[in-house]
């Protein structure tokens, strides 16, 4: 089964933010205001295809609420994530970690973050290195 995100859209301005969260608790819902002051809800909903995602997304949000149902968009979660600008974050290990996958010292690891042949970044006072780069 794959996920879909689904922002639905009520023909209301009324708050109904707290009903909608809580009937669709078990969807990962988030409320807010569409552009035109409308209510919008998003979720996340299993799904084996496209279709079946929008007609368990209208059955839901028809359900939640007796507020019409305006609108509603579904998309595959990645496509949706990607259009926000949310890409993965890749798995991240600490200086120490990598040191012992790499089997040399921490001060070996932040000589090597700092003259740039082992890429990091720094966050905050810490460095933080993608897994990948030091599993061997």
């Amino acid at each position: 089964m794959k996920e879909y995100n689904a922002r639905i859209e009520y023909r209301t301005r009324d708050d109904i933010d707290d009903q909608l969260l809580e009937a669709l608790t078990d969807y990962g819902p988030a409320t807010g205001r569409a552009e035109r002051g409308w209510v919008e809800v998003y979720i996340t909903v299993p799904a084996t295809s496209l279709r079946q995602a929008f007609t368990t997304a209208l059955a839901l949000a028809e359900s939640a609420t007796d507020a019409p149902v305006l609108a509603v968009e579904v998309l595959p979660t990645d496509e949706f994530d990607a259009r926000l600008g949310l890409a993965p974050l890749p798995e991240l290990v600490s200086v120490t970690e990598a040191a012992q996958s790499l089997r040399v010292s921490r001060q070996a690891v932040l000589q090597r973050l700092e003259s740039g042949t082992l890429p990091g970044r720094k966050v905050g006072n810490a460095w933080v290195i993608q897994r990948s780069a030091v599993v061997r």
